[in-house]
C-alpha cells in the first residue's frame, strides 16, 4: 500500500489534455485552472472556496492526478 500511495504523490508527467467544462466548488488560488471571476465581495485572499464553472480547454503542462487532471493515457499499439 505504501508503494501505492509513493507513486501516486510522485506521478507527474506531462503531455497536452483536455480539461472539459465543469462546475464544482472546493478550495483553490487563482492557478492556470482557476481563470474566474467572482459574481460576489471577494478580498483578494487565497487559497478559497466557493463554487466556480471551468471552461473547456486544451493544454500542456506537468501535472499529476488530481481534481482537475482525471484524464485517459490511450497509448497507441
Amino acid at each position: 500500500m505504501a508503494t501505492g500511495v509513493r507513486l501516486h504523490l510522485t506521478e507527474r508527467h506531462e503531455h497536452t489534455h483536455m480539461h472539459e467544462a465543469i462546475t464544482h466548488t472546493h478550495r483553490h488560488v487563482h492557478d492556470v485552472h482557476h481563470q474566474h471571476t467572482h459574481d460576489f465581495p471577494c478580498d483578494g485572499r487565497e487559497p478559497h472556496t466557493h463554487e466556480h464553472t471551468h471552461a473547456p480547454i486544451t493544454h500542456c503542462h506537468p501535472h499529476y492526478p488530481d481534481i482537475h487532471h482525471r484524464h485517459r493515457h490511450d497509448r497507441a499499439a
